[in-house]
């Protein structure tokens, strides 16, 4: 079995032959963050799927992102968004001491249905949905300067 990929690419973009190659594209229509089309040597072509590491995840697509495609027989598969070398980085995701964190610019928000959690950067912790249970086999403490029940 031969391990090695090679990859070609054109010398020009007008030089592209799009099929079984990599190439940069610009996504054109986009639902929910989700990419739908894309552009490449100035033809539209829908977005087949994209790699499982890849939004509908956050962050996300919007218009006018680059993406790494290989055009398939019904349209474009990508395989990532092409960052720039300088843009910030909005979150992160890593594991300390087997413990998996996440951290984020501005806020980290986890969200289902009707129910939301939100941690701020300042420090503010928002629990919202139709009922929230506090289930605790032992002891439950709550702290605060001031702890206000209804």
């Amino acid at each position: 079995m031969n391990d090695n990929v090679v990859i070609n690419f054109p010398a020009k973009s007008s030089e592209a032959d799009t099929t079984n190659l990599l190439n940069i594209a610009e996504v054109t229509q986009v639902k929910n963050r989700i990419p739908l089309s894309v552009a490449l040597n100035g033809n539209n072509y829908p977005v087949t799927g994209y790699l499982s590491s890849m939004p509908g995840i956050a962050p996300g697509v919007s218009l006018g992102d680059k993406v790494l495609i290989s055009m398939q027989e019904k349209g474009a598969l990508i395989h990532g968004i092409v960052t720039p070398i300088d843009a910030p980085v909005m979150a992160s995701f890593g594991y300390i001491e087997g413990k998996l964190v996440i951290e984020a610019q501005g806020a980290v928000i986890l969200k289902s249905g009707k129910a939301t959690v939100e941690l701020t950067e300042a420090g503010e912790i928002r629990i919202d949905g139709e009922e929230v249970r506090t289930v605790a086999h032992e002891s439950l403490t709550l702290l605060g300067g001031k702890v206000e029940l209804n």
